[in-house]
């Protein structure tokens, strides 16, 4: 399997695994990701190796290392070889695999000669939108004479032990005695979030509800800073002391989280990978959304409530979107609706 993208594109993947190991029991399963996004497939049991694009590599480095990688995948002899994304150096890798089954998904930017040469099958998605992302991988197993529709579709996403001991030592350092939030307000992209103002005002409620709350986000500037913001926020709101709120933003890895995640009572934040990781850990949560789409990016969960900012004010559609944009396009979302919300699974 090849899944060259973030962190809960490849998440998301752990559910075709899953299905590959009990249709195909006994078969061993290879990935290649990108090397960034490595920790979310620790300690999966439905993998018999992880191999890795370092995207760090540049110039002979990045070269010498995927023809090492192309030679490798070569020689380990593959039956079949399924290509989930548009980039060229898997193409390339799958055709030099010489797998008697090649399966791409079609991009409409890549119809091309050259491109089509690369596979033995090509698998046609729905119209966008009308389909989630694990269903959309899953299709992918028709060329194998498997009917997605018979599958469960289910992630897989295991903290280890040793996580789980770190992260109960984090939060009796951090004096989290009891029942908590984790929200993680942040996203990759600024547009996928909300007001600082609106996540302070929920920090609070919830704890005037008697809940801790953990804020978590990656170790990237932007991220820390909004983060940073939304606890100085709740705690100037909070009238009664702030010991229940603890920012841990920038100072874990993605296991770690994971692991604190799987303790955590639910999770609240935007479209991103936590919220990914929420629903394989089958953790309550609320997500917000705004220009996305929906139907094929929100949580995979049934203990999942999605609110969006569609519903509440005009969007542009997600195709429209410069990823570079700072303007955040979750303002539409009242705060009183992610209370009520939040206040379900509180009681």
């Amino acid at each position: 399997m090849i899944k060259l993208r973030h962190h809960g594109d490849v998440l998301l993947t752990t559910a075709l695994y899953h299905a590959l190991n009990d249709q195909f029991p006994g078969a061993q399963t290879d990935t290649l990701i990108y090397k960034e996004t490595t920790p979310l497939l620790q300690n999966n049991p439905h993998l018999n190796r992880v191999l890795c694009i370092d995207r760090k590599l540049k110039g002979f480095a990045r070269l010498k290392a995927e023809l090492a990688l192309l030679f490798r995948v070569r020689r380990a002899g593959y039956d079949a070889v399924i290509h989930l994304t548009d980039q060229w150096i898997g193409a390339l890798i799958a055709r030099f695999s010489n797998a008697p089954v090649r399966v791409q998904m079609a991009y409409a930017k890549r119809d091309k000669a050259l491109w089509h040469a690369c596979f033995t099958d090509r698998i046609v998605p729905p119209p966008r939108g009308q389909a989630h992302a694990v269903e959309l991988n899953l299709l992918c197993l028709q060329a194998l004479g498997i009917n997605p529709s018979s599958l469960r579709g289910e992630m897989v996403l295991r903290p280890s032990p040793e996580n789980l001991d770190k992260a109960d030592a984090l939060l009796a350092e951090q004096a989290v005695n009891g029942p908590f939030v984790l929200i993680h307000p942040a996203a990759r992209w600024p547009f996928k979030c909300w007001e600082d103002d609106k996540f302070a005002q929920v920090v609070v409620h919830l704890l005037n509800r008697g809940l801790h709350v953990v804020l978590t986000c990656s170790p990237d500037p932007v991220e820390v800073a909004m983060t940073a913001e939304i606890e100085r926020l709740a705690r100037a709101k909070y009238s009664k002391g702030s010991s229940q709120l603890v920012n841990v933003g920038g100072k874990m890895s993605l296991p770690l989280l994971a692991a604190l995640l799987k303790l955590s009572k639910f999770y609240v934040g935007v479209d991103s990978a936590p919220m990914h990781m929420a629903a394989a850990l089958n953790v309550p949560q609320v997500a917000l959304f705004g220009p996305s789409w929906v139907q094929e990016w929100r949580p995979w969960s049934d203990k999942a409530t999605v609110i969006y900012a569609g519903d509440f004010g005009p969007l542009p559609h997600p195709d429209s979107i410069n990823t570079d944009d700072t303007t955040r396009l979750l303002a539409a979302i009242p705060t009183e609706v992610v209370i009520q919300s939040v206040d379900k699974l509180v009681d």
